[in-house]
């Protein structure tokens, strides 16, 4: 289908579809046309972050070619970009993307991590094995051209999930059919300045390894999110973990190397409460508040998402956090109006920062980034029940 509007942009939808997305643009004024299950076309990159876009292609435009090699010479053909700068190159097949975590997962990884079993849940998401295959088969069709007759654009093609710099540009292929598919050309230094929707991963799509040894599955929305953020978890870090039990988020930080002050009612999983790089304290997540600034906020807690939102505004207002994941659970539609929300009370705090439904989300969103701005006023802890020294 091509694009209707002047230099459309071609949105893709989170986990697949696009219903969500479409709701989401129409609250914010913006125009947009179906132009597949998963896809919309609108006339520009929106204005505002959608919680429910997975990545975006700019200026896309309709291509076709009947085979691999004709993929290869079209692309290189449209490969106008700067000599020397360097840039970033995603061909990746449509997906058959569903939420890949369904209800009672946690259970499921709870009996085969005792059991010893293979760790696997639900459908595979991601593009199917064929077409997926397709798509590696023309970029590497594209590489092999370029090494022939272009040497000086193969060796600027970075290979990184790194945050975007200003000097890079992204070039994009979503193939929809084995002949048909679009192409984005994102020249420099525009992925930089529309990183809260250009994603540094092919398709927007993270789905982590699976991993028996954490004591439930929400371990992977905290790796997801640091791949999306472009910032790992580094060691040394300190963080606190808001809600921490049975300790999913904490597994990964403190295999990263980091210190965690465990926040919860209810204790973590016995080898993670002897871990000598985690610090439990029993109390509420809402009412808690840390004895220092730390590296990290990390906040699974299952709460309205209003409450949630306000948690992390009072941190970031506080100074508490230099970097934050946050999960924002859903109920339904009663708490789209929340999301909408959440760029005017993010806007001046964070930067940069990101909102999005993660591929192991499921009636969630996640956000995440980084402080922007020092309080505007010296708040500290009181003492009190809770606190609690250096780690």
């Amino acid at each position: 289908m091509p694009p209707p509007f002047v230099g459309a942009a071609l949105l893709l939808g989170a986990g697949g579809r696009h219903e969500a997305l479409l709701a989401e643009l129409g609250r914010h004024g913006v125009a947009a046309e179906v132009a597949a299950p998963g896809r919309l076309w609108t006339p520009s990159v929106p204005a505002r972050p959608c919680a429910f876009l997975r990545q975006v292609l700019p200026e896309a435009m309709e291509l076709r070619a009947p085979s691999i090699s004709a993929w290869a010479e079209q692309l290189s053909l449209h490969l106008d970009l700067p000599d020397g700068a360097p840039w970033r190159l995603h061909v990746y097949a449509e997906s058959e993307v569903e939420a890949p975590f369904r209800s009672g997962a946690r259970a499921a990884h709870t009996a085969r991590r005792r059991d010893g079993g293979p760790a696997r849940s639900g459908s595979s998401p991601g593009p199917t094995a064929a077409w997926s295959h397709r798509a590696a088969l023309i970029r590497e069709a594209l590489l092999g051209v370029l090494k022939a007759r272009r040497r000086h654009l193969l060796r600027a093609l970075s290979d990184t999930e790194a945050a975007w710099t200003d000097s890079e540009s992204l070039v994009q292929l979503l193939l929809v059919a084995p002949d048909q598919g679009y192409l984005s050309i994102t020249r420099a230094p525009a992925p930089a300045q529309i990183a809260a929707w250009l994603s540094v991963l092919p398709a927007g799509i993270a789905v982590p390894a699976e991993d028996p040894r954490p004591p439930s599955r929400a371990y992977t929305k905290l790796i997801e999110a640091e791949r999306r953020f472009g910032r790992r978890i580094s060691p040394g870090d300190v963080g606190v973990d808001l809600g921490a039990s049975p300790g999913g988020w904490s597994f990964v930080a403190l295999q990263r190397g980091a210190q965690v002050i465990a926040v919860d009612r209810s204790p973590l999983v016995p080898e993670l409460m002897a871990h000598p790089g985690l610090q439990f304290v029993k109390g509420d997540a809402f009412s808690w508040r840390p004895p220092r600034e730390v590296d990290w906020l990390w906040c699974d807690v299952i709460a309205a998402p209003e409450r949630t939102l306000a948690l992390l505004v009072d941190w970031l207002q506080a100074g508490w956090a230099r970097h934050f994941v946050v999960t924002l659970k859903l109920r339904g539609e009663m708490d789209l109006p929340v999301l909408d929300q959440v760029v005017e009370r993010l806007g001046g705090l964070a930067a940069p920062w990101w909102m999005c439904q993660l591929s192991a989300n499921k009636g969630e969103v996640c956000l995440f980034g980084s402080r922007r701005l020092a309080p505007a006023a010296s708040r500290s802890a009181e003492p009190g029940e809770g606190h609690v020294g250096p780690l």
